[in-house]
């Protein structure tokens, strides 16, 4: 998959393209260098900020005359995050420089192969003024195996973070639901000593009245034998 890109272009880029061919034909893009700094670019770079790596085209082709996709193969020892690129003409002059200040473009894992397809927009260049001198890996077309064998290595720890995240989930659906039949039976339990203190107060409301009944009953008693 192609990442579209609206870099800016250099001056010393547009100087470059004249100074080769007055008629503006085919200035060659050969390198694509990478950055870790994150900014908005200017014409008047003549280098990234912070470049951390070179990289020879692998592939491109001319989509259209303002439109070239190119495709090169970050590999080495490096982990970086890619926050700026820029893309290199033969005589080594920066044509065009992209970053931003917002998420990084990609990120490459150490001792592991990027592949880096950008479509690269040139509409302030006079058509058909650039081209792209590749290696000819192809890398645009189909993939290598060792880029293959690292996305299923990275398509696998994806696929093992969500079942992990699922078993969370679920462990935590359970102790809530634990929590929840916890409260219930506190509450079950608080209702039947309320029932019980009800019960217990009923209990002695009624032997107190009997109690009262009884006495009564002998103090009239008492009163009627004596001939009260």
């Amino acid at each position: 998959m192609s990442t579209a890109l609206q870099p800016v272009i250099t001056k010393a880029g547009l100087s470059a393209i004249w100074r080769k061919d007055k008629t503006g034909l085919a200035a060659e893009i050969t390198h694509v260098v990478v950055g870790t700094a994150g900014y908005t670019p200017v014409n008047t770079q003549t280098a990234l900020r912070a470049q951390v790596a070179k990289f020879p085209v692998s592939d491109g082709e001319k989509l259209s005359e303002t439109l070239l996709h190119v495709t090169a193969l970050a590999d080495g020892p490096l982990a970086i995050w890619v926050r700026e690129i820029g893309f290199l003409l033969s005589d080594g002059t920066l044509l065009a420089v992209w970053s931003s200040t917002g998420d990084p473009l990609a990120f490459k894992p150490a001792d592991a192969d990027l592949l880096l397809a950008y479509d690269l927009s040139l509409t302030a260049l006079p058509p058909g003024s650039v081209t792209i001198t590749s290696t000819g890996a192809g890398l645009n077309l189909t993939l290598s195996e060792e880029l293959a064998a690292l996305a299923s290595a990275q398509i696998a720890e994806m696929l093992r973070g969500v079942q992990q995240q699922d078993a969370l989930d679920s462990q935590a659906k359970l102790h809530q639901l634990e929590g929840q039949q916890i409260i219930n039976l506190m509450d079950r339990m608080k209702a039947a000593e309320l029932r019980q203190d009800a019960d217990r107060e009923g209990l002695l409301t009624a032997i107190v009245a009997n109690a009262t009944g009884l006495i009564n009953l002998q103090n009239l008693f008492s009163k009627t034998t004596l001939g009260v």
